[in-house]
C-alpha cells in the first residue's frame, strides 16, 4: 500500500510541476513577444515630428495596443477609429492584431479638452494587469480541478482495497506486549476460580 501512496502522491507532483512548466512557457513566451514588438516599433519608418522648434508643426505619433486580438474583428477596428478620430488620430497602420499606429498633426492638440476619450491613451479594452491575473486566476482553477480529478479517480480506484494494520513484534523482557489473538467464536469462555 505503501507503494501506492507513493505512485499518487508522485502522479499529483508530477502533473503540477507540467502544469507550472506550461505556466512558465506561456509568460516568457508573452515577454519574448513584448521584446521582439519593442524592437520592431523602434524600427519603424520614421516621419519628421516637427518642422520647426518655436512653433508645433508636423505630426505627433502614438502606437495604440491590445490584448488577445482585439483589432482582427473589422467591427472592432471601426470603431477604434472613429474614437481616434474624435481627437484628431488618423490610422496610419495596423501592425498586427495586437497594435495599431496613428498619427495626427499637432495642432490637434487644441481639441483634446473636447474629446470623450483620452488622446493619449496607449490601451484599448482591458488592462495588461487584469489581463495577467484573469490568466492566472485560470490556471490556478484548471490547475486544482485537474488536482481534485485527480485524486478522486484515485479514490475511487483504490477505495475498495482492504488494509490492515501491522502489530508491532513484542520487544524482549516486556511480558505486557505479547500479541494476544482474539478468541475465536466457537471457543467457550472460561472465567477462573469457577466451582462446578
Amino acid at each position: 500500500m505503501l507503494t501506492v501512496n507513493a505512485i499518487i502522491i508522485s502522479t499529483i507532483i508530477l502533473d503540477i510541476g507540467i502544469q507550472s512548466v506550461i505556466i512558465d512557457r506561456i509568460f516568457r513566451a508573452k515577454q519574448g513577444n513584448k521584446r521582439r514588438e519593442e524592437v520592431e516599433e523602434e524600427n519603424l519608418t520614421r516621419y519628421e515630428s516637427n518642422t520647426s522648434s518655436d512653433q508645433p508643426k508636423g505630426w505627433e505619433f502614438k502606437i495604440l495596443r491590445t490584448s488577445s486580438g482585439g483589432f482582427r474583428s473589422r467591427r472592432v477596428l471601426s470603431k477604434v477609429c472613429a474614437e481616434e478620430a474624435q481627437a484628431g488620430w488618423i490610422l496610419l497602420e495596423k501592425l498586427d492584431d495586437h497594435r495599431l499606429r496613428f498619427r495626427r498633426p499637432v495642432t490637434a492638440r487644441d481639441r483634446d479638452n473636447q474629446c470623450k476619450i483620452d488622446p493619449y491613451r496607449t490601451r484599448y479594452g482591458i488592462s495588461e494587469m487584469v489581463e495577467t491575473w484573469t490568466t492566472i486566476i485560470v490556471l490556478l482553477i484548471i490547475m486544482g480541478g485537474a488536482t481534485v480529478l485527480g485524486f478522486t479517480a484515485m479514490n475511487r480506484f483504490f477505495g475498495d482495497w482492504q488494509t490492515r494494520s501491522v502489530q508491532s513484534a513484542p520487544r524482549s523482557g516486556d511480558s505486557n506486549n505479547a500479541i494476544r489473538q482474539p478468541p475465536s467464536p466457537s471457543a467457550k469462555p472460561t472465567s477462573p476460580n469457577v466451582s462446578q
